[in-house]
């Protein structure tokens, strides 16, 4: 693919824009590892919803920070689950979708979640991830869409992207329309630990990075 166009593929939704509070970020970064994984989660019961939708209702309901790298959907495709569980905590209701998902396994890292392929784990995304990135930064009012595609484009990233034949891909939908209430850097750190930070530090609580396509010749960073 080196004759390749790397221009991001936009499939549009609606548009939806969404301010919270400084306070409740503030909040959220504040947990301890313990009252992560303590926190109460009211009786659930699901039916026929991926691991990665499953997730999405502890981000969603309970600002849960969570980070996910899914793998190669030919290698370990989607497998819809279903969950009947009473109130329980983060930890308990984690380890309930992993007993019915056990082709992955999470691990908490620095206040975020972090859900991987226990096998079969992609070798580009686990690089991408490890990746040192000079500098990162956003302005106050930016959409979590201009955000993933800057840092898909980042040099450090992009390159490998290259190397690798593979076309990064940022979804546009009303999630990632969404703009950020916040300015935001950070310098010298790695991939993860800059998706990590965003998370923490704004009302966007989840990242996932995929790879995908008939010859993986995509990759995809969305909320």
């Amino acid at each position: 693919m080196t004759q390749k166009s790397f221009a991001l593929i936009v499939i549009c939704v609606i548009c939806v824009t969404v301010h919270l509070p400084l306070s409740f970020v503030s909040e959220a970064r504040a947990l301890t590892a313990a009252d992560l994984l303590t926190k109460q989660v009211r009786a659930t019961a699901i039916k026929n919803e991926t691991f990665d939708q499953v997730l999405d209702r502890l981000t969603s309901d309970y600002q849960i920070p969570i980070g996910i790298v899914l793998g190669d959907e030919k290698l370990i495709p989607r497998r819809e689950i279903d969950l009947n569980l009473p109130e329980t905590t983060v930890k308990d209701f984690l380890d309930a979708v992993i007993a019915k998902d056990p082709r992955y396994t999470w691990k908490l890292e620095e206040g975020v979640i972090h859900f991987q392929p226990s096998k079969e784990r992609d070798a580009l995304l686990t690089t991408l991830l490890d990746t040192k990135i000079s500098h990162f930064a956003f302005t106050e009012g930016t959409s979590r869409y201009r955000i993933y595609s800057e840092i898909l484009k980042l040099p450090e990233i992009q390159t490998q992207l290259i190397v690798a034949d593979v076309a990064p891909i940022v979804l546009l939908s009303s999630g990632t329309m969404r703009k950020v209430g916040i300015s935001f850097q950070e310098s010298n750190v790695t991939l993860r630990e800059l998706l990590d930070r965003f998370i923490l530090r704004t009302e966007s609580k989840r990242w996932v990075l995929m790879r995908w396509g008939k010859n993986g010749e995509y990759i995809t960073l969305r909320s």
